[in-house]
């Protein structure tokens, strides 16, 4: 993104973060989608202290995984981005409030600054003086040549090569202080997908060129650069990782920011949340992050920890109706091609309910797509919850009910099925709860909804039910994309899978010719406000053709005890963004 107002203003998410201390009790005050707000008006997130930050100590923090790479470029899974954001620092970072930091590189581009060309396919990148990877050797603008190399080299199994791929040549300068990027188009979104990266994103993060440079690329998965030699530019660096248990990291002596204030950060692997919960309880673990959403029952009777509870921008758990029928792939759908039926879906379904009931008022009724990111657009609202129109949307659309209580129109009895997650997990027996709920909506105004659920596994994937299409209604977990990248994926035309192109994330079929345009145009425009027009634009068509039903974006449940201090999340940011800012309260702490 091209110096966008939605990124250096700051939104005042009021539900992004709550103190609960010293017994954690939740409260259900998440405000509702509001217009950015200007940059005096952010929320604290810990209560004022008077305890001075000292430096060293220890941090003892749970994570629910042990990490499956520590290379950026190769692992999607949030554990494992969790402790690459410690022990790397990004060329621009995302802070809490969603403005854009230079962290490796001395300044955010900007066509006003010189950054970029008016044209839109150059990109000018300074970075810092004096800056060194965690081995003491030179960082600078050949590190991102060599990932680029890298990333887009066939051989080399990049987890995400977007916006790497539009590079078409980097140019360094003899001082390896500056990198001339040419793309093979004019993009807006190079910015957030290359340099500006937060939460559990790859964005802003390089490979070492000289701890690299004479791997073969396919070989690279398999380097010290993995694991415990891994060579990193943030904080702290890796020291020790004892597979099973622990991973653990000290403070970096070449970073180029200000000091860490903790000595180091022991990351435990514990799996199960409630197990997390009670080390909490007992001191055995200082800080618990990603805690499931079921959780929040049990953090109610946990004392002495304070709950920070984040909504995860762009992370909008949602049902997505299959637009064309399953069996027929090229014929429309006999129920969800029709408007009136979607929206009658949309107009019957408590969401607000199942959020009071499920997760105890912590979240909203979600809007769009993009609700707490810096694109969300302010000016749409949620379908209310009103079964009474949803009738009346039903009867005015020829769906008449039977003496079963299930509507019929002509042949077509109103009935499909709904898929989600088998399993026990926490998630899967949410997302089930949350289907109950659904179905019994669904019930009392005339329409009948078969559960037809299948593990994770075979949802996912290339081959799996939604990349084929095999279903009616399905959910959507959320993407956690917080930009235009997600709406692009979502709802592109180009997006639809197919059995050539199986990636594609709109497995709804959906198809607009008026949102391809403006996806296009917003993907060219590198005026900041011209841009956000467009993609507010976008969600508006988009929520009045109702392909999908937003549910509430999923929560961060980050928990720590009540001497951790500096903990700061953000929506885009996630918890993440700033562990040199970290520190323990030795007042507070108790043997």
């Amino acid at each position: 993104m091209v110096a966008s107002r939605s990124w250096t203003r700051v939104l005042a998410l009021l539900c992004c973060v709550w103190l609960i201390a010293p017994a954690c009790t939740l409260r259900g005050d998440v405000t509702t989608p509001t217009p950015p707000a200007t940059a005096d008006a952010t929320t604290p997130t810990v209560s004022p202290t008077s305890a001075t930050p000292e430096p060293g100590g220890s941090l003892i923090v749970a994570i629910p995984d042990e990490p499956d790479s520590l290379n950026f470029s190769l692992t999607a899974q949030r554990s494992a981005r969790w402790v690459i954001s410690s022990i790397e620092a990004r060329l621009i970072r995302v802070r809490s409030d969603n403005s854009l930091e230079p962290q490796l590189l001395a300044e955010v581009p900007t066509r006003e600054n010189g950054g970029i060309s008016p044209d839109g396919k150059t990109y000018l990148l300074r970075f810092r003086d004096g800056l060194r990877w965690s081995d003491g050797e030179p960082l600078g603008a050949q590190d991102f040549q060599f990932t680029w190399r890298t990333l887009t080299d066939p051989s080399y199994p990049a987890n995400d090569r977007r916006g790497w791929d539009d590079i078409v040549a980097v140019e360094v300068t003899a001082d390896n202080r500056e990198a001339t990027v040419r793309l093979r188009a004019p993009s807006a979104a190079f910015v957030e997908t290359v340099l500006a990266g937060a939460g559990a994103s790859d964005g802003g993060f390089l490979l070492p060129a000289h701890a690299l440079e004479d791997t073969d690329p396919a070989d690279i998965p398999d380097s010290a650069f993995s694991g415990e030699g891994h060579v990193g530019s943030g904080p702290f660096r890796v020291i020790k990782w004892t597979p099973g248990e622990e991973l653990v990291v000290e403070r970096n002596e070449w970073f180029a920011g200000p000091e860490p204030r903790l000595e180091r950060i022991v990351f435990r692997f514990v799996p199960d949340p409630r197990q997390a919960i009670a080390y909490l309880t007992t001191g055995e673990v200082d800080l618990a992050v990603d805690l499931p959403e079921t959780a929040l029952p049990d953090l109610a009777q946990a004392p002495e920890v304070n709950a920070l509870i984040t909504p995860r921008a762009g992370a909008v758990a949602s049902y997505a109706f299959n637009l064309n029928d399953p069996e027929q792939p090229d014929e429309p759908h006999p129920i969800f091609a029709d408007p009136a039926v979607r929206l009658a879906i949309a107009l019957g379904f408590n969401r607000a309910g199942v959020i009071d009931s499920l997760l105890l008022g912590q979240a909203t009724v979600a809007a769009t797509p993009l609700d707490h990111s810096p694109w969300q657009n302010p000016e749409i609202g949620a379908y209310p919850y009103d079964p009474a129109q949803a009738a009346r949307v039903l009867d005015a659309a020829g769906w008449v009910v039977q003496p079963d209580g299930i509507r019929r129109r002509g042949t077509v009895r109103l009935s499909f099925t709904h898929t989600t997650t088998l399993g026990e997990d926490a998630p899967a027996v949410l997302r089930r709860q949350i289907q109950e709920a659904f179905i019994a909506d669904m019930r009392a105004i005339g329409i009948e909804v078969v559960p037809k659920n299948y593990p994770l596994v075979q949802i996912d994937g290339p081959h799996g039910v939604a990349a084929t299409r095999r279903f009616d209604l399905i959910e959507l977990t959320g993407d956690g994309g917080a930009g235009p990248e997600l709406l692009i994926h979502r709802f592109a035309s180009a997006s639809i899978p197919t059995p050539a192109a199986p990636s594609g994330g709109n497995v709804m079929g959906y198809a607009n010719p008026e949102v391809d345009r403006l996806l296009a145009a917003q993907a060219r425009a590198l005026d900041p406000g011209e841009r956000q027009r467009l993609v507010a634009q976008v969600q508006r068509q988009v929520h009045d053709d109702v392909p999908l039903i937003p549910i509430y974006t999923h929560l961060q449940i980050d928990v720590g005890r009540s001497y951790v201090q500096g903990l700061d999340p953000g929506p885009v940011a996630g918890l993440w963004w700033n562990p040199e800012e970290w520190w323990v309260d030795r007042s507070e702490v108790t043997d």
